[in-house]
């Protein structure tokens, strides 16, 4: 936040002195769209000698797939200033119901009480080595999402262009920002199932929440953006690039036995964006606008794990603290629709 902070007063500081200079032209925007894609973590490779079951490392040991699949709402600022270009939104989903996620696990531990040494925690393994696909299941998910970004970019290059289409400007800019994304899931089991055929592990779901899982991520990034005006039509392309994405997030998983298992990761990364804005003038004032946005991101890091002592059906366990490896994956893509209200500023 603190570098936040300084990012946006060295940002305003710019803006005024180009206030000084140039008149200004300000574009505002507001609609709602749709916001479709996934945030997908995987875990593994704990060390043998710190797994509480003493499984060798594997990666992954689990996967979990949740979706985006909701209406989104925008708001937009343009601030145009000489050379000078600022822009900045936010925007949060509609409606909460995001699709349905997936969770898939390997080398689950099971109680068995009449094992080969005696009652106690077991793991199914191949003969040749890796472990069996224990787990999977389809839940319900709600999401709460909340996106916001702002930048700043300078005019590096002017082309005036005529044809029979028209008088024209092509513009390049080259700038940097920084955004924020933030999920906060709720799902509710639909059916699971044991491939591997454990016993205890076929049932279908009650409706109850049996998992929580919170991500944020921070992009601080660059951009190249280049935008052609003819007559009353604008096209914008931008190619965005973060060498250093960092990904934090934050599982539950309530109604897991031996649990429930209380997990937090910390991951860093890169991400590539590309993003396209088509506005069309009605009048010198109004217009509308198409705004696409599509995010890439891949992060590696570690995450923790806690499982406090308990007891439950004659099965009991000892608290345990473990720490894995963890991927954390992400595509999104919003398509929204705006009204947009420009006007400008003699300065």
């Amino acid at each position: 936040m603190k570098r936040f902070c300084m990012f946006l007063f060295f940002t305003l500081f710019l803006v005024w002195g180009s206030f000084a200079h140039a008149g200004t032209d300000i574009q505002i925007s507001t609609g709602a769209g749709y916001l479709t894609g996934n945030n997908i973590y995987e875990i593994g490779n704990i060390p043998t000698e710190l797994d509480p079951w003493g499984r060798y490392p594997y990666f992954p040991i689990s996967e979990l797939n949740f979706p985006l699949g909701v209406y989104f709402a925008n708001l937009d600022t343009k601030i145009t200033a000489g050379k000078l270009r600022i822009t900045g939104s936010v925007g949060m989903n509609i409606n909460k119901k995001a699709g349905h996620m997936r969770d898939y696990d390997w080398g689950v531990p099971f109680w068995d009480a009449d094992g080969d040494e005696g009652p106690g925690w077991y793991v199914n393994v191949w003969d040749t080595g890796g472990y069996l696909l224990d787990i999977q299941s389809a839940s319900k998910s709600k999401v709460d999402a909340l996106i916001w970004k702002a930048d700043i970019a300078y005019q590096i290059f002017s082309h005036h262009h005529e044809s029979r289409v028209g008088k024209g400007d092509f513009v390049g800019y080259l700038g940097i920002g920084y955004e924020h994304r933030s999920f906060e899931y709720e799902c509710s089991l639909i059916r699971q199932l044991s491939p591997s055929g454990l016993s205890g592990f076929d049932y279908a779901g009650n409706g109850s929440v049996g998992i929580t899982y919170d991500v944020d991520y921070s992009i601080p990034y660059a951009e190249l953006t280049l935008s052609d005006t003819t007559g009353k039509l604008n096209v914008e392309m931008g190619f965005g690039y973060s060498p250093y994405v960092l990904a934090k997030d934050r599982d539950t998983h309530l109604e897991r036995i031996p649990g429930p298992i209380y997990a937090e990761g910390y991951c860093t990364g890169q991400s590539l964006k590309y993003a396209a804005r088509i506005r069309y003038d009605i009048t010198s004032h109004w217009s509308v606008l198409l705004i696409i946005d599509h995010l890439y991101l891949r992060t590696w890091g570690e995450q923790d794990n806690t499982i406090y002592a308990g007891t439950e059906d004659g099965m009991s366990w000892d608290s345990e603290f473990w720490t894995t490896d963890e991927r954390i994956i992400s595509r999104q893509s919003y398509f929204i629709l705006n009204v947009s209200y420009r006007f400008g500023l003699p300065f």
